[in-house]
């Protein structure tokens, strides 16, 4: 965490100093999550969740930037064994780094932007529940973002990216399975969780 942390510090002091045009402010919005497994044992269905906090963007010639974000994140994570339905909050704190195209003035102005996100999940390792189900979490996680949006009037920015993961979020290592009436242990814990994301963002430039 330290070493994430100098690492943003340091890009956001290289930003400022580099860069012709420098923006700071605030970001929030909002996850529609699929929650993906390796095995095919266990029901998901869609869940919401959130995020929001400080943002910088510079600008390079030519519409090129880029921009990055220090964010408290709130995902929910679902799923269902056959005798229970199951759900989690997880918190994270959250640094997408992106590389920006953007056509355009300012009032009114398209762009694409795609890079990598590092999300460091800050609760408790494991859940377990009633009916046997049992899930790790890993405390640190890479994804990769792609996202198309507007900036407008000088000062709002509107988004929509998808992101997919590149490792893992955590796994199943056990549920209950109704057709054996017990609670299976999974063959070395094989039962990946994948947390793939649409995301919902707005940003306030000041």
């Amino acid at each position: 965490m330290k070493r994430i942390f100098a690492l943003t510090m340091i890009l956001l002091t290289i930003t400022s100093a580099s860069f012709a045009k420098v923006r700071v402010g605030i970001e929030a919005g909002a996850y529609i999550n699929k929650l993906k497994f390796d095995k095919n044992i266990l029901g998901t269905e869609n869940r919401a969740g959130f995020f929001v906090g400080p943002k910088i963007k510079g600008s390079f010639p030519l519409g090129f930037g880029v921009d990055a974000a220090l964010l408290y994140s709130n995902r929910t994570m679902s799923f269902d064994t056959d005798t229970e339905d199951h759900s989690k909050n997880l918190n994270y704190i959250t640094l997408p780094v992106n590389v920006r195209w953007q056509l355009g003035l300012d009032k009114f102005a398209p762009y694409i932007a795609t890079g990598p996100q590092w999300d460091c999940y800050i609760g408790k390792d494991t859940f377990t529940s009633t009916d046997g189900l049992k899930a790790t979490f890993e405390h640190n996680m890479i994804s990769w973002n792609i996202g198309v949006g507007l900036m407008l009037l000088d000062h709002v920015q509107i988004g929509f990216s998808w992101n997919f993961p590149i490792t893992n979020s955590g796994k199943i290592e056990s549920y209950y399975d109704e057709v054996s009436q017990q609670v299976t242990e999974l063959v070395q814990n094989k039962t990946k969780l994948k947390n793939k994301e649409w995301t919902i963002r707005v940003n306030y430039y000041f």
